[in-house]
């Protein structure tokens, strides 16, 4: 039975390295040897496994140096087949966007779900149908409430086609700092996507990156003025700077989750440079270094009183005073 699972596993790696190897420019052997964790050796026998199974490969010249293969062969089109669970894995993401107000991002997966269902058979349509809106309905996919920031129609268009263009956008924004609304022109650089979907470029008045909104944009459009792509600049990186959004000098944050807190905090992911410690009293201590306390404090804050600052001193003043401001304005008299 081991034996068998073994060349079932083997068989199945083979085909998605396959799938994989259909990739514009194909895969390099450290590529196979990566997605797989097997060594080089190894990632050399599963290529020639795709080759005799599949058709003959071709090596693609991607500009790096490296030996590329792809493969150019239409018979895996048999042997690949959509589940129900992955069909509605695209449902379950297109409605996630909708309720944040990123109604093109849904719409553009809710297109490919349709173009993906009208490339199987009509049978295997059949077959799948009932499985889909038994999951539909269990995920309750066709109805989540909750508040969702309205952007414009077409405004992620918009700032797609500025950054495909190496064009520069202009828009009319409301900040939420200070509430008011100004004319911006922006070099879009990328799109970070949360809670809230924002735009990263540099404007005309800072060479600094910094962020926008995509709800505080209006009266979007893609001027004729060009822009040259800042080479050196990583989103990534940028990201991974602070908390949220706001870029300000880094601190080392100190949080201490309560025994109840202790579970829910530890499925959460609040900084990629996070520590997490399990303390022996079932409590649960992460650390971390990021600037924008403002947005660490409006997060903290739904945490209740299950969560503790432990340091720094200055985040835990500051997200006492946001509280007691909210108690005073809340206060029934």
């Amino acid at each position: 039975m081991g034996r068998i699972r073994m060349r079932y596993e083997r068989l199945a790696d083979i085909v998605r390295l396959a799938t994989l190897m259909q990739g514009a420019d194909g895969l390099t052997l450290d590529d196979m040897g990566a997605e797989f964790g097997v060594g080089r050796r190894t990632a050399e026998r599963m290529r020639d496994a795709v080759e005799r199974a599949f058709g003959p490969l071709e090596l693609v010249d991607a500009g790096d140096r490296r030996r590329h293969w792809r493969l150019r062969s239409n018979r895996l089109r048999d042997l690949l087949h959509l589940s129900a669970d992955e069909l509605v894995e695209l449902e379950t993401a297109a409605a996630d966007l909708a309720r944040t107000g990123q109604d093109e991002r849904a719409a553009l997966l809710r297109d490919l779900a349709v173009k993906l269902r009208a490339l199987l058979s009509p049978e295997r349509r059949r077959r799948l149908e009932p499985d889909l809106e038994a999951l539909t309905v269990a995920e309750g996919l066709a109805m989540r409430p909750g508040p969702r920031p309205l952007l414009e129609p077409d405004l992620l268009a918009a700032v797609r086609e500025a950054i495909k263009s190496g064009r520069v956008l202009a828009f009319r924004y409301l900040s939420r700092m200070t509430g008011l609304r100004s004319w911006q022109r922006v070099a879009p650089h990328g799109l970070l996507y949360g809670g809230r979907a924002y735009l990263v470029g540099r404007s005309g008045w800072t060479e600094e990156m910094r962020y926008w909104a995509l709800a505080g944009m209006s009266e979007v459009r893609v001027t004729g003025e060009a822009f040259e792509f800042d080479e050196g600049f990583d989103l990534g990186d940028f990201a991974r700077r602070s908390f949220g959004v706001f870029q300000e000098a880094p601190v080392d944050v100190t949080l201490r989750f309560d025994a109840r807190a202790a579970e829910d905090a530890a499925a959460f992911l609040f900084h990629p440079g996070q520590e997490t410690t399990r303390n022996d009293n079932g409590t649960l201590t992460v650390r971390f270094r990021a600037g924008g306390t403002r947005e660490m404090c409006w997060h903290l804050f739904t945490w209740g009183d299950g969560v503790t600052v432990e340091a720094p001193e200055s985040l835990r003043r500051e997200l006492a005073e946001m509280c007691a401001a909210a108690a005073r304005h809340h206060r029934i008299v």
